[in-house]
């Protein structure tokens, strides 16, 4: 009976995968409203102008870092590579914390770089002329897998990289927002982590709770969803808004992705505990 009720459970859950991809993959392309920029350097003259008045968000992923291989990269996992991967490590499906653990275990093991290393130097220049920086990802803010706290994970790999971010506002959770899995967003180390809410909303919900008036938000983004999204949210508050569609993570280059080769990665991930390169398991074929 328990065979029949996880396979039961497991086919449900391949379909539904199924579905999902395949509605995501129906979404039309974005037409971009905003500058698209490859790199920080395009927009000094603006940067140049910042002052106490001016907030400067960075997202994380795919803005400030990166990653090499495709898998820590997305975590958005292709349909043929999660249902193979479902179907030969059945564990993944129906034990969510052992999911969890080897994925964790990928996001730490996984290298990951600096896109722009002259970032650093543009931060400390702003911190000179009086501006605000912080950095922001939608990223969750509970425990995953082995990784005890998502945003001390995340805060402290940004620093090992020298990217500075404000300290001058205290760690905060913003309880009145809408929690997600038990958890709310929150400010950690001056990485602002959004628990899965818009990055708008918890700009704003930031400045209410610290009793702040910018004049001008500055965002560098590589979603152009979240970029409308705060454009909004300035226009309500009467704020000056410069976005930026960051493009500089779409230009570096990758392996050609192989569902059989990430199926290899998997398997040596769950065997030995450790991360794999894509070049590294290719070289192995």
């Amino acid at each position: 009976m328990r065979q029949i009720i996880l396979l039961s459970f497991s086919i449900v859950t391949l379909v539904s995968i199924y579905i999902i991809s395949r509605h995501d993959s129906t979404s039309s392309e974005e037409v971009c409203l905003f500058p698209q920029i490859y790199s920080i350097n395009e927009v000094q003259d603006q940067l140049n102008q910042a002052d106490d008045s001016t907030f400067v968000f960075f997202d994380c992923d795919d803005t400030l870092i990166s990653a090499q291989d495709y898998l820590p990269r997305h975590f958005v996992m292709p349909t043929l590579f999660r249902v193979l991967a479902a179907l030969k490590h059945r564990r993944l499906i129906y034990d969510r914390a052992y999911g969890e653990k080897v994925f964790s275990l990928m996001l730490e093991k996984a290298p990951r770089f600096l896109i722009e290393p002259a970032v650093t130097k543009a931060i400390n220049k702003l911190y000179k002329q009086g501006a605000h920086v912080l950095a922001i990802t939608g990223m969750e803010t509970g425990s995953f897998g082995n990784i005890k706290s998502m945003p001390e994970w995340r805060a402290n790999m940004l620093k090992e990289f020298g990217v500075n971010l404000s300290n001058e506002f205290k760690d905060t959770t913003f309880d009145n927002l809408k929690p997600y899995r038990n958890n709310y967003p929150v400010l950690h180390s001056g990485l602002i982590c959004c628990n899965q809410r818009f990055k708008s909303e918890v700009i704003m919900t930031f400045f209410d709770h610290f009793k702040l008036k910018p004049e001008t938000i500055i965002l560098f983004d590589d979603s152009h969803e979240e970029l409308v999204s705060l454009q909004e949210e300035c226009n309500k508050r009467s704020i000056t808004a410069l976005c930026y569609h960051y493009k500089a993570a779409s230009q570096i280059k990758h392996q050609p992705w192989s569902t059989w080769q990430a199926l290899k990665q998997l398997d040596y991930l769950l065997e030995h505990e450790q991360w794999i390169s894509d070049d590294a398991i290719r070289a192995q074929t």
